[in-house]
């Protein structure tokens, strides 16, 4: 009897065992969601990428983009652009594949950025040579001199990464606070701001600045605080883990191929040797890992810790935002 009952807390310990390891591991794989564009010409309509599956947004009909991406609770948001029977490009989100319109499709309108923040949508992008945000679908023009290129929000605060052009001509790297324009540059150079992201109370951007000799050069502002990142000519993604500034972009070498670059801390580490062309447009941190995506010689690819992962067997594209939780 005594050996019966040993034998069934065996068992339920070893069951028990099992049931955790499955949970352990179920919490450790992480949901990586990919927005990108096909160049491949298949006209199999915009899809963008969830480990490993393809879900569809378009039927392949009409041309289509995809911009960005963002994930709010179980819902899944791609931001891009949708051409009409007219030929014009009309400004578009999709929330778990469900598409929504931004513009009337009269003039050129594409949806470059996305965030969420609970029942509020908020997108950026074009209308016409309107630079837009739009609010639930409600449009504020931020001028035809303008420029933006990312959006986040922080508790009830909006902000926007993007450029303003001065009277002389020159772009001046500015992010926006609940639509107050902030500039980063004096706007002697031309300069940019492409990625945004806050942390506490800290408001990071990340972009390039035209230097004295006419070089762009990669840096981020931390409270419109300027930092210079070596070996880079432009910073095209900004993420914040903890203590660490994480920073996704390119240089450049003498043959005038792009290497695309990941800064931690001001620190370089080269993801491609500058042998084929590579870009990137987006990063994130989840744990201990970082991610990186963008292309490499053509073909839509994302890099884990530095491991250049190629997209649905070397698809010909560009990878243009990045979830990863």
């Amino acid at each position: 009897m005594a050996k019966k009952m040993k034998m069934k807390k065996i068992i339920s310990l070893w069951f028990l065992l099992m049931a955790l390891t499955t949970v352990l591991k179920a919490q450790s794989t992480p949901v990586l969601l990919l927005a990108y564009d096909d160049f491949s010409g298949n006209g199999t309509g915009l899809t963008y990428w969830k480990n490993g599956k393809t879900i569809p947004l378009t039927d392949g009909k009409a041309t289509a983009g995809a911009c960005a991406i963002t994930v709010s609770g179980n819902d899944e948001y791609v931001a891009g652009y949708e051409y009409n029977p007219a030929g014009e490009p009309v400004a578009t989100y999709w929330k778990n594949g469900k598409a929504v319109r931004l513009t009337d499709g009269k003039t050129y309108g594409k949806a470059i950025g996305i965030s969420v923040s609970g029942s509020d949508v908020h997108v950026i992008g074009n209308n016409g040579r309107l630079a837009t945000y739009w609010k639930n679908g409600a449009p504020t023009s931020m001028g035809e001199d303008t420029k933006l290129y990312a959006i986040t929000v922080a508790g009830n605060d909006v902000y926007m990464a993007g450029s303003q052009v001065n009277e002389a001509g020159e772009y001046v790297a500015t992010y926006w606070k609940n639509g107050k324009a902030v500039s980063l540059t004096e706007g002697k150079k031309s300069a940019e701001a492409q990625a945004i992201a806050v942390s506490g109370n800290d408001v990071y951007v990340s972009g390039f600045a035209i230097n004295d000799a006419g070089k762009e050069v990669a840096m981020y502002w931390k409270n419109n605080q300027p930092v210079i990142l070596p070996d880079g000519c432009g910073a095209k993604a900004i993420a914040i883990a903890g203590n660490d500034v994480y920073v996704a972009g390119f240089d450049r070498n003498a043959a005038g191929t792009n290497i695309a670059v990941c800064w931690k801390n001001g620190k370089a580490d080269l993801l491609t040797d500058g042998k084929e062309g590579a870009g990137v447009n987006a990063i994130t941190v989840l744990g201990v890992d970082v991610y990186v995506a963008g292309y490499l010689n053509g073909i839509a690819t994302y890099w884990k810790n530095g491991k250049a992962v190629s997209l649905n067997n070397d698809m010909p594209g560009r990878i243009t935002g990045l979830v990863a939780k």
